[in-house]
């Protein structure tokens, strides 16, 4: 042993740095590199050697570059990265508070929030991409994050277990590559505990919490993940699962394309989604079930049952501009005042308050069809501050109609729409209710929504504009 060893380093000391160098750089895994590296003086000035710059490059390879870090400083953030990402492919991540586990979800943000930061590539259908989302493909496909294979186990008092909001906004994240996986069994545990978070009256789960209402709530919000995941991922649901695995891929839910920046951002013009509801007498039944009795209780899903996918357009308003906001609308959605104040507030008193959340407010409207009625949308995007730790969140509110304008508004027919824009602007999850009447929040009728951002169609008279490039694109490069 000992002489081949030393033949080893009899033969990479002969050779010229040049090639210990190239040969440094065409190792392909971690544990190769450690090993080149200690068969002698020569091989070690191939990796160490040159002020590092060899993990300049390594670092490049696999992450986005982060310029302002010293070569030094990327060698160990690259070494600590690669460790943590190799050993959470063992983690459960059943609730994410575990020591262990919060070192690979802080790396899985960081490898978020650092995406797009040096110029990216685009994918086979043209899309934009960078070598962070690589990163969490790999880490989704092999380990636990996303794809469970057993149910997550009663959360004990004294081990002092919690399901981590971190946790959540990461696989809120992640869950953006989940569509583009083929032959993965999805399977959602305790699928009961998230269909009865969704159908909650909205008084008992708000999806917004703080003072301005501006701190999401990430635990409803990830049971409304699950909720669509379970209808959209899953064979054995029967529902949504052949009409989405039917679409192209341009048509199915995608990663964001661009790095995330606070503020309010005009989002894509065309847009895929679908919702579900329950007859009133179910939702007035699930909703008085007890915790035992949950699993002995199967209410079917309205709408997704029937493997219904609507579409919808958005066109946003010019900034310095402002459409006609119906003051009934701004009493149901509180769309430019979510404070606690305004939601006290009688319906119908005073006239909208216009609040900055650290960014303009956007306003929209929307067209699109649903049970094959043409129905008419106005909405606005309100900014949000970063949610932990990961800037780009947008609340979007929205009023479905049936009006061509507003000279007299008609109110017999109004569904409101409250929901979450995913940082990169791709995904929203959100809340539907009916909001026709005066509306009690302890006692409303709703239910959850999913929207996704799609790519336009070939022949879609938008897809191109006159110098050639998508709509959307130019969105996503600005």
């Amino acid at each position: 042993m000992m002489d081949a060893r030393a033949s080893s380093a009899t033969a990479f000391n002969s050779l010229p740095i040049e090639l210990n160098k190239a040969i440094a750089h065409g190792l392909e895994s971690d544990k190769d590199i450690a090993t080149y590296r200690l068969v002698c003086q020569a091989t070690n000035n191939a990796i160490d050697a040159d002020n590092k710059s060899f993990w300049r490059a390594r670092f490049r390879r696999s992450f986005v570059l982060q310029a302002d870090k010293t070569n030094g400083e990327l060698q160990k953030l690259y070494q600590r990265r690669s460790k943590l990402l190799r050993r959470g492919r063992g983690y459960t991540f059943f609730f994410g508070n575990d020591a262990h586990e919060q070192k690979v979800t802080e790396v899985l943000r960081d490898l978020i929030v650092d995406s797009f930061k040096e110029p990216p590539e685009r994918d086979e259908q043209g899309r934009l991409h960078c070598k962070n989302q690589e990163r969490l493909r790999e880490f989704i496909l092999n380990s636990r994050i996303l794809i469970q294979d057993r149910r997550v186990p009663p959360a004990s008092e004294e081990k002092c277990e919690w399901l981590d909001e971190t946790l959540i906004a990461v696989k809120l994240m992640c869950a953006h590559f989940l569509f583009e996986f083929e032959g993965i069994k999805h399977q959602i545990f305790a699928f009961e505990e998230s269909q009865r978070a969704v159908y909650k009256p909205s008084a008992q789960a708000r999806i917004f919490r703080g003072g301005d209402m501006n701190y999401i709530n990430f635990d409803w919000l990830g049971h409304c993940l699950d909720f669509f995941r379970h209808h959209m991922m899953s064979e054995e649901a029967y529902t949504l699962f052949e009409n989405i695995s039917e679409l192209p891929a341009t048509q199915k839910p995608s990663a964001w394309r661009e790095s995330l920046k606070l503020g309010a951002r005009p989002l894509s013009r065309h847009w895929k989604g679908t919702y579900s509801f329950l007859d009133a007498p179910e939702i007035a039944q699930l909703r008085r079930l007890t915790p035992a009795e949950y699993s002995s209780h199967y209410f079917i899903d309205k709408n997704v049952d029937e493997g219904k996918i609507q579409s919808l357009e958005l066109e946003f308003v010019p900034k310095g501009k402002q459409m006609k906001w119906p003051q009934i609308f701004e009493d149901r959605l509180h769309s430019l005042d979510n404070s606690h104040e305004a939601r006290k507030r009688p319906q119908g008193k005073g006239k909208a308050r216009i609040r900055d959340r650290n960014g303009e407010n956007i306003q929209f409207v929307g067209t699109g069809e649903d049970l094959e009625d043409d129905f008419n949308a106005i909405g606005w995007l309100n900014p949000l501050p970063a949610q932990k730790g990961i800037p780009g969140w947008q609340r979007i509110t929205f009023m479905k109609h049936f009006m061509e304008n507003f000279d007299e508004v008609e109110q017999d027919n109004l569904w409101a729409y409250e929901g979450i824009v995913l940082p990169g602007g791709r995904m929203i999850l959100g809340r539907w209710w009916y909001a026709s009447e005066q509306v009690d929040f302890n006692q409303d009728y709703n239910g959850p929504f999913i929207l996704w951002a799609v790519d336009p169609e070939p022949d879609s008279e938008a897809s191109v504009d006159v110098d050639g490039e998508s709509a959307d694109d130019a969105a996503d490069e600005e």
